[in-house]
């Protein structure tokens, strides 16, 4: 069913009193919508499970987290005494195990396979959202310099270099382009969905990752105003090499986010 009320606004619960508690703990990146930490949300609220949201600092040093869990960046699922999960597929996979709502993954092996290599274009290392960070980080330097940036633990996080942001755009191209025949195929087989017949975690990932080609509006995304600079990097880039988006991607995501997802956003 369409969710279209406002819900109130991420209670983002002490790292102190998270780690005393029990159950499912997951840190996010606080104040804007992060797309891994969006789509783990997203994960977690089609499978109806409940979880104690805790602040990440975006770019931070985030040391009590890191205290804690082991890991900065965010997001970081933190079930009773079990190790930490940080990956797209573990979120999917403690989603899986937890939750009691709709399925995440396809029953049928062939299209389990299809959604777990195209999240992996979308959300893993050297995808789609790692390559346009990369964009972003190249901004940074352009702007600050080599020296300035050179000490930062998020450039050695996503292994920034000039190769990396010279290739950057024609493999966001290239996922873009995967994607967009997927969703052509799936519609002349009579679906809405990136795989089978049914909501998937790849439709979660891809409704939360596109924004960083082309973001909601602010009336149900009130993210701050220098993230639309920064994620128009991206398409800046792969219009500059060619490339003009496929509207069909972005209809997707308008499906994706009424319908299933927390509509407005909140973060």
């Amino acid at each position: 069913a369409t969710n279209t009320s406002r819900e109130a606004p991420m209670d983002y619960t002490a790292i102190e009193q998270a780690r005393a508690a029990d159950g499912l703990r997951l840190a996010l990146t606080g104040g804007v919508p992060g797309p891994w930490s969006e789509a783990a949300k997203g994960c977690f609220r089609v499978r109806q499970v409940n979880y104690i949201p805790v602040w990440q600092e975006g770019g931070g040093a985030n040391e009590e987290l890191v205290a804690w869990t082991g890991h900065r960046n965010a997001p970081t699922a933190m079930y009773n005494a079990e190790p930490a999960r940080v990956t797209p597929v573990d979120m999917i996979n403690l989603a899986q195990r937890l939750g009691s709502g709709p399925s995440l993954v396809p029953e049928d092996i062939d299209a389990r396979i299809v959604m777990f290599g195209l999240l992996n274009e979308v959300a893993g290392e050297n995808g789609f959202a790692w390559s346009a960070r990369i964009l972003m980080f190249k901004s940074m330097v352009d702007n600050m310099g080599e020296a300035a940036m050179a000490d930062s633990p998020m450039l050695r996080d996503y292994h920034y270099g000039v190769a990396e942001a010279a290739s950057a755009p024609a493999k966001i191209i290239s996922i873009l382009r995967r994607l967009s025949r997927q969703l052509r195929s799936q519609k002349e087989a009579g679906s809405r969905y990136l795989v089978g017949d049914h909501l998937s975690a790849l439709d979660i990932y891809w409704a939360c990752f596109s924004q960083m080609l082309d973001p909601l509006p602010p009336e149900v995304n009130p993210m701050p105003e220098y993230l639309y600079k920064v994620w128009g990097l991206t398409a800046t880039a792969i219009q500059a090499a060619g490339y003009e988006i496929d509207p069909a991607l972005l209809e997707h995501r308008d499906y994706i986010f009424p319908n299933y997802l927390q509509w407005p956003l909140d973060f």
